[in-house]
Formats: structure tokens, sequence, C-alpha cells
């Protein structure tokens, strides 16, 4: 849908801006084309890499993709209102001046806010702390440590030190256990490699676990599963695994994605993750989207750690995200005895990297009896 869309976006910023501008009608058609291009460059990507979802044009490329991609959208929203406020003034008699510098102001905002917003984006993380309250957590799981990781994105916008520096962070929490609930990497494993190899350094005392997310599947997925488990993680497909603290014990359960039906893939299947669960055991499911919370608290889940919506990013898509999710994007959600926590994403993709107001985050969960 984005294809179509832009062009629409760079149309209205041809028409309001580039139109009046002071310049040599040439040098305001290179302005317009080189406007559309920025508009369209989701299809660039997919005619120049053969998808959207891993373009390979390097950092400082993607940074400033995004942050005209940014600009653009915001800018035409401002564009439109102003030109409603304009078209209402004249109406009543008090057509307003200096629009063209009103205009050039716009812009300005537009792409300062846009530069905020990828920075907010691109940077690593800070640690969010968030206490679980468990009705049936055993005592000896008393302030157990976890750390959910999800929406790693690594691509050729957020590279292999970031990576690193997001997994020294992680370590320095001293988890009990660390999860990551899926999207670590956008494009091949040979194209992702070294910016993934960081993960190998996670260390907690329980291990690490993940499960698969939408985008592992859209480059060679059994790829991806091997290089994960060669890093020292286990994935949990459709699987759990029972973590003891003396004869006592937690179970940790994880699901595959939708995204699996589309590539003749096992789809998710909380049954079978589930299978030798009995009402009594405390149940921790990750699950990479949030929209199955409802019937996962039905099961007997405690905690459900999910991702994919990147918390809604910016104001005004957020509604969409939520709407999109069951309304679920951002946050704790207490569905009777289970909490549903929603990670903003401790990455995001490249192709709308962009953040106000929904920051990315490593989450700490301590859990607790209550």
């Amino acid at each position: 849908m984005l294809p179509f869309m832009t062009p629409v976006m760079a149309l209205v910023i041809g028409w309001r801006f580039i139109l009046h501008l002071p310049l040599p009608a040439s040098v305001r058609i290179l302005l317009f084309v080189f406007a559309l291009l920025v508009a369209e460059c989701h299809l660039i990507y997919r005619l120049v890499f053969g998808n959207m979802f891993s373009p390979e044009f390097p950092q400082p490329v993607m940074v400033a993709i995004n942050v005209l991609f940014g600009a653009e959208i915001l800018f035409t929203l401002l564009l439109v209102l102003h030109g409603l406020i304009a078209g209402v003034a004249y109406l009543a008699g008090h057509p307003l001046s200096h629009e063209g510098a009103t205009n050039s102001l716009l812009c300005a905002v537009s792409l300062a806010i846009s530069g905020y917003a990828v920075w907010q984006a691109v940077k690593v993380p800070a640690v969010k702390n968030v206490t679980v309250n468990v009705s049936g957590l055993p005592a000896a799981f008393e302030g157990y440590r976890l750390v959910q990781l999800t929406d790693l994105h690594a691509s050729t916008l957020l590279r292999g030190q970031r990576m690193a520096e997001i997994v020294e962070k992680t370590n320095a929490l001293q988890p009990d256990l660390i999860t990551i609930t899926g999207d670590i990497a956008d494009g091949t494993v040979a194209d992702r490699k070294q910016d993934v190899a960081p993960l190998k350094e996670l260390r907690a005392a329980d291990g690490v676990v993940a499960i698969p997310g939408n985008h592992e599947y859209y480059a060679d997925f059994s790829g991806w599963m091997r290089e994960i488990e060669a890093a020292g993680i286990r994935e949990l497909m459709n699987q759990s695994v029972r973590i003891y603290r003396g004869e006592q014990s937690i179970v940790v359960a994880g699901v595959t994605d939708e995204a699996a039906l589309r590539f003749s893939q096992p789809g998710p299947s909380l049954s079978e993750a589930l299978q030798g669960v009995t009402q009594q055991d405390t149940v921790i499911l990750l699950d990479h989207r949030p929209v199955n919370a409802r019937q996962n608290a039905a099961s007997g889940v405690d905690l459900q750690l999910s991702g994919h919506t990147h918390g809604g990013m910016v104001p005004g898509l957020d509604i969409l995200v939520k709407r999109a999710n069951q309304g679920f994007y951002s946050g704790e959600y207490r569905l009777g005895r289970m909490l549903l926590y929603v990670s903003n994403g401790t990455g995001l993709w490249n192709g709308f990297a962009l953040r106000l107001g929904y920051p990315g985050e490593i989450t700490l969960f301590t859990l607790q009896k209550g």
C-alpha cells in the first residue's frame, strides 16, 4: 500500500511548497523528483534489493532516508493543515500573508522533529524496570529477574556495535533468564552474521531463550534458526522449558509467529507449547504478537511477553497500531490473572525508524508473589 500512498505526499509537497520556491524551474523539478524518490523509498528497496525489509544501503544513507521520509510525512500533514487554515482565513476575508516564509518554517520544523525521532530510534535504549505480581509464584522464584529483548532488527541501520552495547547493558543487569521475542534481524544470515554476532555474549544464570518473529521468515528461516542456536540461544517453537530452583519450577513457553503459515512452516500452537504443563504451574509465554493475549490468558498463562508493535512509534500511527493488535500496543495490560507486557522494542525496522513518545527499551522484569 505504501508505494501507492506516498506519491500523494510528494505531490502535496510539490504543489504547496516546491512550486512556489524562488528557484529556476529546472531546480524545482529536480527537488520534486528528489522528494518523489524519498517518498517511494520502499518501492526503490524492492526494485534494487528484491524486498523492502532489508535494504543494503550504507548506514549514513539509511539514516538520511529515514530522516527525510519522516520529514516528508510530517511536512505533508502540516501543509494540509496550513492550507485548510489559509482557506478558512480567505473565506473570512482575512487572507494570510507570507505563506512562503511559513511553509519554509514548517519544512525546517519537520526536518528537526524527524531528525530527533530517528535519533530516538537508533540510540541504545534505556533499561525499563517492571515488577510482575504472580499469584502462584513458587517461593524459590521470589525476586526472579528476567530480561526481554525484542525487535532488535539488526540491519545496515542498526549495526553490530549497537548490538554489542545492548548485550553489555543486558549482562550488567545480571538476569536469571534472557528472552528474545522475535525479529532479531532483517536480511540473510550472510548479510547480518556480524551484526548479530554479539548475541553470543549474552549471559544469564538460566540461559537465553527466543522465539521467531515475522521477520525471521522473510529471509532464510532455516538458516536463521541454525545461526541463533549456534549463538547458544534456544528457540522455543511451540515448545516449553521448565526452570528449576531445587524442587520448585516455573515454565517458559514459546510459540511461532503466524507469518510461518505463509512459508510452509508450523504456525503458532499454544496447546503444543503447553504440553505437560498443569494449572498449578507458573507459566511465562513468549508470543511475538500480542493479538492472542485474551485466549492465552484463558489457557492459564501468568505472564505474556510480546513485541511486534514497536509501541506504536509515533503519535497518530499508534492509533492504527492499537486497532491492528486488539487494543494491545505498548506497556502493561492485566487480563485476569495474566499480565500481558508489550515492549516498545529494543530496535526498530529500518523502513520506518522513527520514535516520538515511545522510546525503545531493554525490559527487566522482577517476579514476586502477589
